[in-house]
């Protein structure tokens, strides 16, 4: 008897200890998998923001390398300098193990070197600028190469979560900051809603014009976006088939969706962009020079620039979308910027090569053309479109330059 209940008291403590262990164990490999995610998130957080900075500061080289005129230049160095920096805190941020010695060492030098050129007051034109330039965009170029595809890896680096949702949490969070903020000056210059659609009637058959035919069960609502200012908005069905039209205050068309089912193609994309072209009048937009069509699954699209005056506005664009079944415009969409019906002449305007002077060595011009472009305030300007490549990439670029002043309004990396 003694014998068994040694036994049995040797087996309940074995069994007790194990049970502990047990626990213990798997409260550590509990806390192991948490400090795994944290470690995860923060490495993948770090890395995505330093990306992003990466990609923002070889834009501000690209830009510092395109302009030659020097209060272009210092402002792109400034640029250089700040994302350069912000680049090398995120580095910092990676948890041991990361490259970020070595990244941060690079990317100290560009910042270093930037600096210097600003307090020198250094020529834009000089040789040895122009080579540092070349070498810190190959340098950052490559970096960015190289981090990517670490930062936006599929799987997980230490064992736990990969963090994909912290991006796109902080890019949301942001937007609806903005989105909070941006239009309290907008707000006040509304019109009243009893105003703007007291009547639905007109709206009915504007929208009535834009779709071709009749609408059933015709609706009218004011609608007030924070994000996107007011609109007048008419719901309907076309042929049992649900239609959405949004219309400016002023009654210019904003948006057109007429969701149905497309057949088999039997129209060819050069009838349909006629009818685009000529739907586009029939609305009032005319003047318009088309600039991109492409064809998927039975659908065309059509992307046109307003002409004021025989010059494109670059920063004003629409897309008419036609069904290849039968030809009918079954979509519009615009930028919701549009240019002035005229323009004054540009005073004093600059020559050709009074405008080439302001670019930088490293930019080879292939092709230049007049256009219409906004100021930083927003105005409408006559500009100079130069569409090149950065030498030592042949990366495309466009600059578009104020033909008054000469002043740069707008660098773009073309794809």
């Amino acid at each position: 008897m003694r014998k068994w209940t040694w036994w049995a008291g040797t087996a309940a403590a074995v069994i007790a200890v194990g049970g502990a262990a047990f626990a213990w164990g798997d409260h550590e490999r509990s806390r192991a998998q948490a400090m795994a995610a944290m470690v995860d998130a923060g490495y993948s957080g770090a890395l995505r923001a330093a990306v992003a900075d990466l990609d923002a500061l070889r834009a501000a080289l690209a830009s510092a390398s395109i302009m030659a005129d020097p209060e272009s230049f210092r402002r792109h160095l400034a640029d250089v300098e700040k994302y350069a920096y912000a680049a090398q805190l995120d580095m910092a941020r990676i948890p041991d193990g990361g490259p970020d010695h070595r990244v941060n060492q690079e990317l100290h030098q560009i910042d270093f070197d930037a600096a210097h050129w600003v307090t020198t007051d250094a020529d834009p034109h000089s040789a040895s600028v122009q080579d540092a330039l070349r070498q810190a965009y190959q340098t950052v170029a490559r970096l960015e190469t190289q981090l990517e595809p670490i930062a936006w890896h599929s799987g997980p680096v230490l064992g736990g979560r990969t963090g994909t949702e912290l991006a796109p949490a902080v890019r949301n969070a942001l937007a609806r900051v903005q989105a909070s903020v941006a239009p309290s000056s907008a707000a006040s210059k509304r019109t009243p809603a009893s105003a703007t659609t007291k009547d639905p009637t007109p709206w009915i058959r504007r929208a009535e014009q834009v779709v071709g035919g009749s609408i059933d069960k015709a609706k009218v609502s004011d609608v007030r976006d924070p994000r996107n200012g007011s609109y007048v908005l008419v719901t309907g069905a076309v042929m049992g088939r649900p239609v959405r039209i949004e219309f400016a205050r002023t009654g210019t068309l904003a948006s057109y969706r007429w969701t149905r089912p497309t057949g088999k193609p039997r129209v060819d994309l050069a009838d349909a962009a006629g009818i685009a072209s000529r739907w586009l009048q029939r609305v009032g937009l005319s003047n318009m020079v088309r600039t991109y069509a492409s064809q998927v699954d039975g659908i065309a699209r059509f992307t046109y620039q307003p002409i004021v005056q025989g010059v494109p506005a670059l920063d004003a664009s629409c897309r008419v979308v036609v069904a290849l079944d039968d030809g009918q415009v079954i979509g519009f969409y615009d930028r919701g910027k549009w240019p002035p019906k005229t323009l004054p002449p540009a005073r004093h305007p600059l020559s050709e090569s009074d405008l080439r002077a302001r670019l930088g060595p490293q930019f080879h011009v292939q092709d230049e053309r007049r256009v219409l472009a906004e100021d930083p305030n927003g105005k409408w300007v006559q500009a100079v479109a130069f569409d090149g490549t950065l030498g030592g990439s042949d990366e495309p670029y466009r600059v578009v330059l104020d033909v008054s002043t000469g002043h740069e309004l707008s660098i773009e990396r073309l794809t």
